[in-house]
């Protein structure tokens, strides 16, 4: 998994760096690049909406098999299986892109805000890795040297040990004079991490805002989408496990990557939204009788 966040935190890197050039704030890069991925992957939210909806319509067939077969398990999961084979679906159709792929997303997001300097300002591992081998001898700073994150210490000591840094060329440095220069976000240093720093920096609030933030987004979704009580497979349990992890994660990473789950649960709960607008459960059902009926007038006109 971590050559793959790597690769994915190259290719962030550089949308991350062009949000950054066109605002100069860490924050804001963040939230704009967030909207734009998920505009990307708004088909598979499309197609997740739709599976969730096959799934509510069979909801109640399968409560009628429970009844039926309630003496008897083994049946009753035979009927199940028979009835989603009938109907062409897979009860854990929706787990990838609703668990799986946002993990992967953030694991991305990580590698792009963990390694700036190499995946998103793009200066060659080699510099980066002898930039790396200095700060840990300069006074002061080796003390404070924290493995796993020394390229984000390079970006925010970065004034005070510039003269230091003379493997990079001179754009390099004033690339990375500027973005050492935007991550402060609404009073937040979003270079640090909230269990590496005082309560009194308030950094605590973002792992707190990420979980409350995760468990409204899945609440709204499920209301708007009348999947309160019929979800099925893994979707039913894995999100409470997923907020508690994001959350804690979001506490021992730089605040920049829990911002961007907090951003990207709004943006899934404002989606949510549009989606039941226009592929609400009624719609989509609808569509799909009269796709029926009108196979069947077609049938019956073609052999009789």
């Amino acid at each position: 998994m971590g050559l793959i966040f790597d690769i994915l935190g190259s290719i962030f890197g550089y949308i991350l760096w062009f949000f950054f050039d066109l605002v100069n704030n860490y924050g804001l890069a963040i939230t704009l690049f967030t909207v734009a991925i998920n505009i990307v992957m708004f088909p598979l939210s499309v197609s997740r909406q739709k599976s969730m909806s096959k799934n509510s319509k069979l909801a109640a067939k399968q409560q009628e098999l429970k009844k039926k077969y309630e003496k008897n398990p083994k049946k009753y999961n035979e009927e199940v299986s028979k009835l989603y084979e009938k109907e062409g679906m897979n009860p854990l159709s929706g787990c990838f892109s609703a668990m799986v792929l946002p993990l992967i997303l953030w694991g991305g997001v990580i590698g792009a805000v963990t390694k700036p300097l190499q995946n998103t300002l793009h200066i060659s591992a080699e510099k980066v890795a002898s930039a790396n081998s200095v700060i840990q001898t300069i006074p002061g700073i080796s003390s404070t040297y924290m493995p796993g994150y020394e390229q984000l210490q390079i970006v925010k000591l970065f004034s005070g040990i510039k003269s230091y840094l003379t493997m990079f060329s001179e754009s390099e440095l004033q690339d990375i004079s500027q973005f050492s220069s935007g991550f402060k976000f609404i009073g937040l240093n979003l270079l640090d991490r909230p269990n590496a720093v005082p309560l009194s920096d308030m950094l605590w609030i973002v792992p707190l805002i990420c979980f409350l933030s995760s468990i409204l987004s899945m609440y709204i979704t499920q209301k708007v989408t009348g999947n309160t009580s019929n979800v099925q497979g893994c979707t039913k349990y894995m999100p409470y496990g997923m907020f508690i992890f994001t959350a804690y994660i979001a506490y021992t990473i730089p605040a920049a990557v829990g911002l961007y789950w907090i951003v990207n649960s709004l943006v899934n709960m404002f989606q949510s939204l549009i989606l039941n607008i226009y592929y609400n459960t009624y719609t989509i059902n609808a569509k799909v009788e009269a796709k029926r009926f009108l196979d069947l007038n077609l049938f019956e006109k073609n052999n009789f």
